[in-house]
């Protein structure tokens, strides 16, 4: 399957994702666009003018096929919590630098890259300290590129609220660490789908690094006390010490192949999430669909 001449298509690492779902839609809506996901597993529906490409950011394989005449490649990937198969390092940086590689950089007008609101080089955690190397990388490639850095991203199929939720249903406890003051400003991933399809349609978002929320700003015990009222949940918010979900961390790195909870998860939950400047407001002008909204009609 080709793209029509004059056509722009845009690659999507890591589109068949949580957010990659909603980035696509997001620029069917906005313009007229090809749309290509790669991603290492087929999605289960494709819709029209969309196309796959099977390939691997972290080894590269496949990567120049599923480039080969992109004109805006996104780098969506992110990796919570580390298992023994990936690692923050493999995700964050390294397949960016692969992709970077793969680029066909005769074709490309914009690399946009999805990062996330803290990203520093001396962050806390290693979540974002690798973030932060991915960002250098693509900011010395000498190519034309826009790094967007959210905050906490809520919507269907989202591992963040949706989560929460479960345990509520589950078990009657919204848990939450330490005593629950770090702030967040969750936003809805179809306007951070919205704000990124705008980003990539103006020519003056190059070389330019935009936060994101939503339209609150929370502390994670006004998060959880959002999601028990809305959902009208018989749930207790149950803080625990710092130090016993630390030793619990610890020993869910070493004992699971998957762990729920790691020392950097934990590091990134007691630390404020939230933009220095919210781009979907200050510089987009967007209206913001509200975490309590959403939950209140959102199915599930």
């Amino acid at each position: 399957m080709s793209a029509n001449i004059g056509q722009e298509v845009h690659a999507i690492i890591g589109g068949t994702g949580f957010v990659g779902r909603y980035l696509a839609e997001a620029l069917r809506a906005e313009r007229k666009v090809r749309i290509r996901l790669i991603a290492r597993k087929h999605p289960d529906f494709l819709p029209p003018d969309t196309e796959f490409f099977p390939a691997d950011a972290v080894s590269g394989k496949g990567l120049k096929d599923g480039l080969s005449n992109a004109t805006v490649v996104w780098y969506l990937p992110g990796l919570l919590a580390e298992t023994r198969e990936q690692s923050y390092e493999s995700v964050h940086h390294q397949g960016v630098v692969n992709t970077l590689a793969a680029v066909n950089r005769d074709c490309l007008k914009r690399f946009i890259h999805m990062s996330a609101v803290g990203t520093a080089p001396n962050a806390p955690s290693a979540y974002h300290r690798t973030k932060a190397r991915g960002e250098e990388v693509i900011r010395k490639s000498g190519l034309p590129y826009t790094i967007v850095r959210p905050s906490l991203v809520f919507g269907k199929g989202d591992r963040s609220i949706n989560q929460f939720l479960d345990l509520a249903r589950l078990f009657h406890i919204l848990p939450m660490i330490g005593p629950g003051t770090a702030r967040v400003q969750p936003i809805f991933a179809g306007d951070l789908g919205k704000l990124c399809a705008l980003i990539s349609s103006r020519e003056d978002t190059a070389g330019k690094i935009y936060e994101a929320g939503g339209p609150r700003i929370y502390t994670y015990r006004q998060m959880m006390e959002a999601i028990k009222s809305s959902r009208h949940l018989h749930a207790l918010i149950l803080g625990a010490p710092v130090g016993i979900m630390m030793a619990s961390a610890l020993a869910q790195k070493v004992l699971l192949p998957r762990p729920f909870l790691t020392p950097d998860v934990l590091r990134m939950a007691i630390s404020d999430n939230v933009p220095v400047k919210n781009a979907c407001v200050a510089d987009f002008g967007m209206t913001l669909l509200g975490l309590e909204a959403w939950l209140e009609k959102a199915e599930g």
